[in-house]
């Protein structure tokens, strides 16, 4: 994939939270604290095959997808500004939190300190005996798409401490603490951002 490409690809991500933070109806639980529930204006996004979750409220739009990455729990955040006022935005203040265990907490580890994340392996397009023409083309095809998803993946670059103009977004990844046992495990993302807490319930499988 070219950086061009690339530049395209992750453009989708930023222009997304845009898009449907205009028409979708907006979180109103009471507080600072807003959970990603069905109900509350949460809605599921595809992306690439991923499952990103999007949760809009009069400040922000944020839209996440978790997902394992070597030893560590990875997600994928895009968070836009819809305040008339910049706001500062660090990822150390983010964790998850296992539901069946509310002291249970797995921190945020920054990029200095991950050890041997898997790397991009290009796929060999793999040979089908079926003569189907068409077959065969969509199939190519569906190896291509899924290339080019881990290739995107590889590129989106760590989400840094930042300050966030008005009516901008940012799009990064954020690593966290995993528990080692081989059992699928309930959780809450949360992300504090400028006063609200966001929270999306999802599930880490081993």
């Amino acid at each position: 994939m070219t950086p061009l490409r690339i530049a395209a690809y992750a453009s989708i991500f930023t222009c997304s939270t845009f898009s449907f933070a205009a028409n979708l109806p907006r979180n109103t639980q009471p507080g600072n604290v807003v959970v990603c529930e069905p109900n509350d204006g949460c809605i599921h996004h595809t992306i690439f095959g991923h499952d990103y979750k999007l949760l809009t409220t009069d400040r922000f739009s944020v839209m996440v997808f978790l997902s394992s990455e070597g030893a560590y729990t990875r997600a994928d955040v895009s968070i836009t500004n819809l305040t008339s006022t910049p706001i500062n935005l660090s990822p150390e203040d983010f964790h998850i939190q296992a539901l069946a265990s509310r002291s249970k907490v797995f921190l945020y580890v920054p990029p200095s300190q991950l050890d041997q994340l898997p790397a991009s392996t290009p796929t060999t397009p793999k040979a089908n005996p079926n003569p189907n023409q068409e077959i065969n083309e969509l199939e190519a095809a569906r190896q291509r798409e899924a290339q080019e998803a881990v290739e995107l993946a590889a590129a989106t670059p760590h989400l840094k401490a930042i300050t966030i103009p008005p009516n901008q977004a940012v799009h990064g990844r954020v690593y966290f603490e995993r528990d080692p046992r081989p059992t699928p495990q309930q959780v809450n993302l949360v992300l504090p951002i400028a006063g609200t807490v966001f929270k999306f319930p999802d599930t880490i499988k081993p």
